[in-house]
C-alpha cells in the first residue's frame, strides 16, 4: 500500500521537529511540574500564555521573541512544528550561537515558554602581526571591520579572503593569512581578532611566451602590456643571449650599428625601467589591450586562445599565451550614404583612409567621432556647425578575400541652439566670473569646439581643479535645443609667504607676503559676503614686504582687474613698489653697523598696464601694453662714481608691449598646446 507523498512529508517533518525539541529538552531539562503534563507520544495543543527570554546581554528580548514568530495567544502543538520553526528562525539570522525553547509550566490548556539564548560574540578590536605599521594603515582602510559586529565563522572567512585579496593586488600572490579569535578579558562577550599575515615574497614575472603569432613579433606584443612586464634581469639576459643570433649582417658580413640600435629599441628597452610584479587585474586588462592592438593592425578576428600561468612553487612565474592572429584585412571601398551637407570627396578627405590601408576599427571610430591627435574628424565637421544630433554608423557591407567594404551611414539631423547654461560646484567664485569666460552662450548655435575652448579657459583661470571640470550636454531633439551644465570643483590658489630670522649685524631679516588670486574689491566693506575673505570676482591683489635689517627694505602692492568694465576681456593692472637700500658708514656703539650717515638709495615706481584678448589670428592671442615710471633718490655718493653728483634724483620711463599666445590645456599638468610670447621695451630719451 502506497503512502501519499504529502502525508509522508508531514510525518518526516514532524519527526524532525520532535527530535529537535527532545534534543533541546535533554540539553535543558523541563521543570518537573511541566514534565508531568507532557506526553511526547501524543502531542497536545496549547495556547501560548507567556514567553520569557534568558541569556541576553546586548540583544533586545522583544526583538528576539518577534524573530521566533511565536506570539501570546498562538495555538501550538508540543512537541510540534511551531517550536522547531521558531528555533530555525533564530539560527537563520546568525545573531545567536545557541538557541533552545523550554516549557516553563503548563496551566490547563495554557503553556508558558522559556527561550534560552546564547549570544554570538561581538568584535571589540583587531590587530595585525607580521606586517609593518605602514602596511597596516593601508589594510585597515581596505578591510573595513566594524567594531560591535557579530563574529562568526563567516566573518573569519571573509576577513581572511579580504586580507589576502588586498596583498594579491600588490603582487604578494603567496600571502598566507590566519585569523584567530581571542577573548577580550576587559569586555564581557567581546572578541578580539588576531590577524596573522605572512606575505612571503612578491611573485614576479620571469618570462612571457607567445605562441601562434606569425605576423606580429613577440617583442611588439609584450610592448602592448602596460603593467605586466618580465623581470628586467631575467628578460635582458634571455633577450641578449637569444636575440643577438638573429641580428642581420650587412654586405661585409658584420653587424651594422643600425641593426644593433633596432635590436635594442625592439627588445631591451622594454624591461629596464618597468616593474615585474604579477597582479591579476592588471594582467586581465593587458590581455584586452593585446586584442585591441591586433585589431588596429588589421587582424580583426584575432583572439587569445588560452593563457597559462606556470608557477613552480617559487617567487617567479612564467606566462604562456596562445594567440590566433587570423587574417590581416584591408580597407577597400568606403561608401557614404545620407550625407547632404558635405560631398563624399570632402568627407573622404577628412577621414583620410585610403583603399588598401590596413583595416583599423579604432582609427575608423576616432576619425568619425573625435580625434584627440588632431587632423580633424567627421564629428567635429558637423558638430562645429550646430549639428549636435548628427551620427555616423560604419557598417561592414562586404568582405571579399582580405578586403572590406564599409558603408558610412550618416544621419545629419537639425542644427541645435543652446538653451540653458548651468553652472554648479562654485562655492567661492561668482557666476558672472565664470560665465564671462564661457564660449557656450544661450541662443548661440551649438559648436563642439566651443566646449573644448571653454574647458580650456576654465582650467586656465586657476580657481578650479582642472581634473574635475566637466560638462553635461543634455540634448533636447524635440525642441532642437541643448542644455549645458558646467560642473567645477573649487581649489585654493591664494598664497601666504612668511619667513623671519635674526641676522647678527643686520638685525631682523624677514618677508611677509599675501596673494589673493580671486579677490573681490567691491566686497571689502561688506563683511557679510566674506568667505572668509572678500573673494569671488576674479581680481588679483598682492601685498609683499621684505626687510634685511636696516640695509634693505622693500614694499610692493599690485592689483589686477581682468575684465575692466565687465563687458570685454580687457584687463587693467596697477602696481606700486618702494625700496630702500643703505650702506653702512661704520660701526657705532656696541659694535653695531652704523647706517645713519651712509650712502642710501630710495627707489619708487608705478606701473600701469592694459591688456586685451585678440580674435586674430585666433583667440589664443593676447596683447599687453604698459607704462612704467621709476624714481631714484640717492645720497652720500651711493653710486661712488664721478659721473653722478653725490646727491640727486634720476628717472626711468619705460614703454612695454608683449604679444603672447597660450593654448595649453592645463596650466599645472599640460598635455597639449603651447605657450609663446614676444616682448619689446622702449625707453624714451626722457629717462
Amino acid at each position: 500500500m502506497r503512502i501519499p507523498f504529502l502525508v509522508l512529508s508531514v510525518f518526516v517533518f514532524s519527526l524532525t521537529a520532535h527530535a529537535q525539541f527532545r534534543k533541546s529538552r535533554e540539553k535543558n531539562p523541563v521543570p518537573p511540574a511541566a514534565e508531568e503534563n507532557l506526553n511526547y507520544a501524543n502531542p497536545q495543543e496549547y495556547f501560548v500564555a507567556g514567553i520569557e527570554v534568558t541569556g541576553l546581554n546586548i540583544l533586545d528580548k522583544n526583538a528576539m521573541v518577534s524573530l521566533t514568530g511565536l506570539k501570546i495567544g498562538d495555538k501550538i502543538k508540543i512537541p510540534g512544528d511551531a517550536i522547531a520553526n521558531a528555533i530555525r528562525k533564530l539560527w537563520k539570522h546568525g545573531l545567536v550561537g545557541d538557541a533552545s525553547i523550554l516549557v516553563d509550566r503548563i496551566e490547563e490548556r495554557n503553556v508558558y515558554l522559556i527561550v534560552k539564548l546564547a549570544e554570538q560574540p561581538r568584535l571589540t578590536d583587531y590587530y595585525f602581526t607580521g606586517i609593518s605599521s605602514s602596511r597596516q594603515t593601508a589594510l585597515k582602510d581596505d578591510l573595513k571591520l566594524i567594531k560591535g559586529k557579530i563574529v562568526n565563522d563567516a566573518t573569519i572567512r571573509k576577513t581572511e579572503v579580504s586580507v589576502k585579496r588586498h596583498f594579491v593586488k600588490k603582487g604578494f600572490l603567496n600571502t598566507q593569512v590566519k585569523v584567530t579569535k581571542v577573548l577580550d578579558t576587559l569586555n564581557r562577550g567581546g572578541i578580539r581578532l588576531k590577524i596573522d599575515i605572512d606575505l612571503k615574497s612578491k611573485v614576479r614575472i620571469g618570462e612571457i611566451f607567445f605562441d601562434g603569432n606569425k605576423e606580429m613579433s613577440s617583442s611588439k606584443l609584450k610592448r602592448q602590456f602596460k603593467k605586466t612586464h618580465e623581470h628586467a634581469r631575467i628578460s635582458m639576459h634571455r633577450t641578449i643571449l637569444g636575440g643577438l643570433s638573429h641580428l642581420k649582417l650587412d654586405s661585409s658580413h658584420t653587424v651594422s650599428w643600425r641593426n644593433i640600435w633596432e635590436f635594442i629599441n625592439e627588445n631591451i628597452k622594454l624591461n629596464v625601467f618597468t616593474g615585474s610584479k604579477f597582479i591579476k587585474a592588471d594582467y586581465e586588462a593587458d590581455k584586452l589591450k593585446l586584442v585591441d592592438y591586433f585589431n588596429t593592425q588589421g587582424f580583426r578576428d584575432a583572439e587569445i586562445l588560452s593563457d597559462t600561468i606556470l608557477n613552480e612553487g617559487g617567487n617567479s612565474i612564467d606566462i604562456d599565451i596562445s594567440v590566433n592572429e587570423g587574417r590581416r584585412y584591408y580597407f577597400r571601398n568606403i561608401i557614404w550614404t545620407g550625407n547632404f551637407l558635405y560631398s563624399a570627396a570632402t568627407l573622404n578627405k577628412i577621414l583620410d583612409i585610403k583603399k588598401g590601408d590596413v583595416y583599423n576599427k579604432e582609427l575608423l571610430y576616432r576619425k568619425t567621432t573625435y580625434d584627440p591627435k588632431g587632423g580633424g574628424d567627421i564629428g567635429g565637421l558637423y558638430m562645429d556647425d550646430g549639428y549636435l544630433f548628427f551620427r555616423v554608423t560604419p557598417v561592414e557591407v562586404a568582405v571579399i578575400g582580405d578586403s572590406i567594404d564599409v558603408e558610412m551611414r550618416i544621419y545629419e539631423g537639425d542644427q541645435a541652439k543652446i538653451d540653458q547654461v548651468i553652472i554648479s560646484g562654485n562655492e567661492r567664485t561668482n557666476d558672472h566670473v565664470i560665465r564671462r569666460e564661457l564660449s557656450t552662450i544661450p541662443g548661440l548655435k551649438f559648436r563642439r569646439s566651443d566646449l573644448i575652448r571653454t574647458q580650456q579657459m576654465l582650467s586656465q583661470m586657476g580657481y578650479f581643479n582642472p581634473q574635475k571640470i566637466s560638462q553635461d550636454v543634455r540634448p533636447k531633439p524635440s525642441e532642437g535645443t541643448v542644455d549645458i551644465e558646467w560642473k567645477v570643483e573649487e581649489q585654493s590658489n591664494d598664497q601666504i609667504e612668511l619667513s623671519g630670522g635674526w641676522g647678527g649685524y643686520y638685525g631682523f631679516v624677514g618677508t611677509v607676503g599675501l596673494a589673493f588670486n580671486n579677490f573681490s574689491a567691491r566686497n571689502i566693506f561688506h563683511p557679510g559676503k566674506w568667505r572668509p575673505l572678500p573673494v569671488g570676482d576674479g581680481q588679483k591683489l598682492s601685498v609683499r614686504a621684505q626687510a634685511n635689517g636696516r640695509s634693505f627694505q622693500s614694499y610692493s602692492l599690485s592689483f589686477t582687474e581682468p575684465w575692466i568694465g565687465g563687458r570685454k576681456p580687457n584687463s587693467l593692472s596697477v602696481s606700486l613698489n618702494h625700496s630702500i637700500s643703505k650702506q653702512p658708514y661704520g660701526y657705532g656703539r656696541g659694535g653695531q653697523l652704523d647706517y645713519s650717515n651712509g650712502p642710501s638709495l630710495r627707489q619708487s615706481g608705478i606701473t600701469i598696464g592694459l591688456g586685451r584678448r585678440l580674435e586674430w589670428p585666433d583667440n589664443y592671442f593676447s596683447l599687453t601694453n604698459s607704462i612704467e615710471l621709476k624714481v631714484y633718490n640717492y645720497s652720500n655718493n651711493y653710486f661712488r662714481s664721478t659721473s653722478f653728483p653725490a646727491n640727486g634724483t634720476t628717472y626711468s620711463f619705460i614703454l612695454n608691449t608683449a604679444l603672447a599666445r597660450n593654448s595649453i590645456d592645463n596650466p599645472m599638468y599640460p598635455t597639449s598646446g603651447s605657450s609663446i610670447s614676444l616682448s619689446l621695451s622702449l625707453t624714451p630719451p626722457y629717462s
